[in-house]
Parts: structure tokens; C-alpha cells; sequence
């Protein structure tokens, strides 16, 4: 080999000697190797990083023999020798580097068996190059996982600690979200030691982080109603109690209106008016147990159940006071229309009719009858409005109601169910 092929070769090799050792500067010092070589891994991840451990510890035997033949090349370039072309080719291109053998296990060795081979440079970059790829694959792999993971850990663990000092200041027990407290730790163990068993199909599996979250984020809004209960009990007391004065007040004008109801009404019906007060007292006493207990957290619950209650119950008490006061509203639209018909009766010169009169009669009597019947009512002024109808001979639609359904009031009760 000339001199020119043997510069041109051995600058090559050097080349790739700076390539390869900066390479390996950079892994030695990257954040993800770092990790991997001072954690304590369990399970797959273990043995993913056993097998780049493998790979990494090969590649630096191979780079450590290499070096060596790369500084005698340099050593023969720069002093000669007795034949330096002759040994510059041959450790340039020949079988120059020497590696050493795994022997493995002493029942499977040879008295005479080799305890080294030799490769070219070319080999030893080859073989250097697969290892790398083989490691960085596995430190990848573990450095993305740790990637996704970490953050949401990091933020479970900031939550935990919020949970912890909430439930200190609303007093509850050290063992109280033991519970939580395990899930978090089981997860933590996960993440550190072992988060290739989070990587699925090449997808990080998060969902037992995300579904701890969800624990920790609905335990520390709790936390945070009952530290809010803790501060604010009186007033949040005295606006329930207000509430429940004020659906006392609507009940108790429900049940003073469906007496004089019952006394001018008598049909429809009315059911009786429902008493809900004493159990949200009672449930009102049950809070100041809880307080007295400083279950906070419990008072918190239970605070929102009433709370629910007392506006289920005064739209009751509302509802019913206005179904009661519609059947007097009822009565006086019918009142009002019988008056409305007589009037126009007059003015058609028919109100002394002897039919007319009559039916006018009954109507009139049925809704100033005290208890009035309100269907009977309805169906006697209907009575009384077809035959004004026909003996004025104006029987058009506009003459006709249609309070309900569409339906005149000759069709139906009025209205009234």
C-alpha cells in the first residue's frame, strides 16, 4: 500500500474514532443512562436494561481494544519502523484488533480453547456501531416512558401532599386515605423500577395514573368542601335554616289556602298538603352532631344532601300552593264568563228566554254554591252558552272557548281535572 492509502485510510479510521468517542462522551453523560445505571429496576425493564448493560459493556471493550491498535498505528506513522508500511496496512485492514472471548461456564471449556479473536478495524467499528444501536434502543425506550410518566407522578405526588395537609387541618386520622396513600406508592414503584411494563404497542399506558388522579382530585375537593364547611359552618347553617323557614312560610300558606279551598271547593279534589319541615330540622340537628364530632369532611356531605332536600321541598310547597290557588283562579274565570254570556244576553234581548233563564239559573247557582262543583259548574255555564248560541243564531267559532286541548267547553270539563 502506498503512503497516500495508508494517510488516507488511517485519517479515515481516526475519524471515526472522534465520531465513535464522542458518541460514547455524550451517552455517558445522558440523563436517561444516568438514571437507568443508578435505578433499582424490577421486572422487564431489568432485563431490557441487563441487555443493554450487555451491549454497552461489549461496545466499551471493543473501543478500548480499537484505541489501542489506532495508537500503535499512529505511533508507527509518526517513527516508522523496519517495514512501517507493511504493519500500518496490516493494522489498518488486517485482523489487528484483539477482543476477548466469553468462555462461558468451566464444564463447557476446552483446555486449548482460544481466549481471544481478532478482527479488522472495519469489524470492530461494526461491531461497536450494532451495540450502540442495541443500548440506545432500550434507553430510549425507557427514557420516553420516563418522559410521559414522571410528570403526571410528580403531579400525583404534589396532590398527595395537598390531601395529606387538608386532612390535617379538618382533623381526620393518619390512616384515613391509607388506602390512596398505597395506590401511590404502587404506582411509584411502578414508574421508577419498572416503566417498560407501562409501554404497550409502543404507547404509554397512563391509565393507572390518570384513574388515581381522579381518586386524589375528587378526595381533595372533598377535603376542600369540608375545610370550607370547617370555616363557614354558621353562616352555611343559618342560610339552611332561613331556607327552610321560607318553606315552612309557602307550606304554611298551602295548607291556610287548601282550607278555605276545601271549604268553597268540592270537587276537584286536593290532596293534603305534605309536611316536610320536621325532617330537615331533624336533618339540620343530625349536622350539629357531625360538627360536634369536627367530622368535617361527613358535615361537608351531608350539607349538600340537605341543601338538595330543602330544594326539592320548596318547589313542592311552591307547586302546591299554586295548583290550589289555580282552582279559585278557575272558578272566577268561570264566574267572570257567565257574566260576560248574561250580559250579552241582555244586550240580544234574550235573557228573560224561560230556556235561557234557566240554564242561566243553574249556572249562576253552581258557581256561587258554596262548596262549589267545578266540573258541575263547568258543564252547566257550557250549557247555558251553546243555547245562547243558537237562540242568537251566531254559532261561529269565534264564539266559542277552547280553554283546553283545543276543545270548547262543551266538548269538555273546561278545563278543569
Amino acid at each position: 500500500m502506498s503512503w497516500e492509502v495508508l494517510d488516507h485510510a488511517i485519517n479515515h479510521v481516526r475519524g471515526e474514532a472522534d465520531r465513535i468517542k464522542l458518541r460514547l462522551a455524550d451517552l455517558d453523560q445522558h440523563v436517561g443512562h444516568r438514571l437507568l445505571r443508578d435505578a433499582d429496576l424490577v421486572g422487564g425493564t431489568r432485563e431490557r436494561w441487563e441487555y443493554a448493560a450487555a451491549h454497552l459493556h461489549r461496545l466499551w471493550t471493543v473501543h478500548g481494544a480499537f484505541a489501542l491498535v489506532l495508537d500503535r498505528a499512529n505511533l508507527v506513522r509518526e517513527r516508522g519502523g523496519e517495514d512501517p508500511q507493511r504493519e500500518l496496512a496490516f493494522l489498518l485492514r488486517g485482523p489487528s484488533v484483539i477482543l476477548p472471548l466469553d468462555r462461558g461456564p468451566l464444564h463447557e471449556r476446552g483446555l486449548l480453547d482460544p481466549d481471544s479473536e481478532r478482527v479488522t478495524t472495519a469489524e470492530a467499528i461494526a461491531r461497536m456501531s450494532a451495540d450502540y444501536d442495541k443500548a440506545t434502543e432500550v434507553i430510549s425506550a425507557v427514557e420516553t416512558a420516563w418522559d410521559v410518566l414522571h410528570p403526571r407522578l410528580a403531579e400525583l405526588e404534589t396532590m398527595w401532599q395537598e390531601v395529606c395537609t387538608l386532612s390535617d387541618q379538618v382533623e381526620l386520622g393518619e390512616d384515613e386515605h391509607e388506602g390512596l396513600r398505597r395506590q401511590l406508592v404502587r404506582v411509584g414503584e411502578t414508574v421508577r423500577r419498572d416503566p417498560l411494563v407501562l409501554v404497550v404497542e409502543a404507547r404509554v399506558d397512563t391509565s393507572s395514573l390518570d384513574h388515581l388522579r381522579g381518586l386524589l382530585v375528587r378526595t381533595r375537593g372533598e377535603l376542600r368542601d369540608a375545610l370550607r364547611m370547617r370555616d363557614s359552618y354558621s353562616e352555611s347553617v343559618a342560610r339552611l335554616v332561613s331556607a327552610i323557614d321560607d318553606v315552612e312560610q309557602v307550606l304554611r300558606r298551602a295548607r291556610e289556602l287548601r282550607e278555605r279551598v276545601v271549604a268553597k271547593i268540592s270537587a276537584p279534589g286536593t290532596a293534603d298538603v305534605p309536611d316536610s319541615v320536621p325532617s330537615l330540622r331533624a336533618a339540620v340537628i343530625e349536622m350539629d352532631l357531625l360538627r360536634s364530632r369536627s367530622d368535617w369532611r361527613g358535615l361537608g356531605a351531608r350539607l349538600g344532601r340537605v341543601q338538595h332536600d330543602v330544594h326539592q321541598a320548596s318547589d313542592a310547597a311552591q307547586e302546591c300552593e299554586r295548583n290550589l290557588s289555580e282552582l279559585f283562579a278557575r272558578r272566577a274565570e268561570l264566574r267572570g264568563r257567565l257574566d260576560a254570556y248574561r250580559a250579552r244576553a241582555v244586550r240580544l234581548g234574550l235573557a228573560e228566554h224561560e230556556r235561557l233563564a234557566g240554564l242561566h239559573g243553574h249556572a249562576h247557582g253552581e258557581l256561587w254554591k258554596a262548596p262549589c262543583d267545578l266540573r258541575a259548574a263547568t258543564r252547566a255555564l257550557s250549557a247555558y252558552q251553546r243555547a245562547l248560541l243558537e237562540l242568537s243564531g251566531s254559532d261561529s267559532p269565534e264564539d266559542r272557548t277552547r280553554p283546553g286541548n283545543g276543545a270548547s267547553d262543551g266538548e269538555t270539563d273546561g278545563g278543569v281535572t
